[in-house]
């Protein structure tokens, strides 16, 4: 979480000093962002090029799908994103993801922020931002990792939603 907190603005929800969620969102071209982005492309490249990862096809193939699937033509359409929701299944619909993304919608425009991105797919309960006005702008198939989620299917949908704020 440290980590994330340096480069991110991250909403935590406890319960008994149990972390139960978090969400976060950052704020594209700040100097954190940028080196959220530069750390992760090395990080990247050092694991590409280290003796220890056995399996470097299933490590690109896992870059390529869940990397950046955003085409050329948004990229400069938001000003950030909403790069993580995460609730503990045992508390998912109970309204902490919705007091979660409302309060990052608040801080992000606070921080004055515009426009901003949410890249999810079928494996997530993509729907769910729906309910805030958030629009599909663009839709795409990546290959399925997660079999045990959205089934059997070779392929699964992912998708760029845009929330205006």
């Amino acid at each position: 979480m440290e980590i994330l907190e340096e480069s991110e603005k991250i909403i935590t929800y406890k319960e008994n000093g149990e972390l139960i969620g978090f969400c976060g969102y950052a704020k594209w071209n700040s100097k954190k962002h940028l080196l959220r982005k530069n750390i992760a492309k090395i990080t990247r490249k050092m694991l590409m090029n280290s003796k220890k990862i056995k399996n470097k096809e299933a490590l690109k193939k896992y870059n390529e799908n869940y990397g950046y699937y955003e085409p050329k033509e948004l990229e400069k359409k938001f000003d950030g994103e909403i790069s993580i929701l995460i609730v503990k299944k045992e508390y998912q619909n109970k309204g902490i993801g919705t007091k979660l993304l409302l309060e990052n919608f608040k801080l992000a425009k606070e921080d004055e922020l515009k426009k901003i991105q949410i890249l999810t797919d079928e494996s997530c309960n993509h729907k769910f931002y729906k309910k805030f006005n958030c629009e599909i702008v663009y839709e795409t198939k990546i290959q399925n990792i997660e079999s045990s989620i959205v089934g059997n299917k070779k392929f699964e949908k992912a998708y760029v939603y845009e929330k205006q704020l």
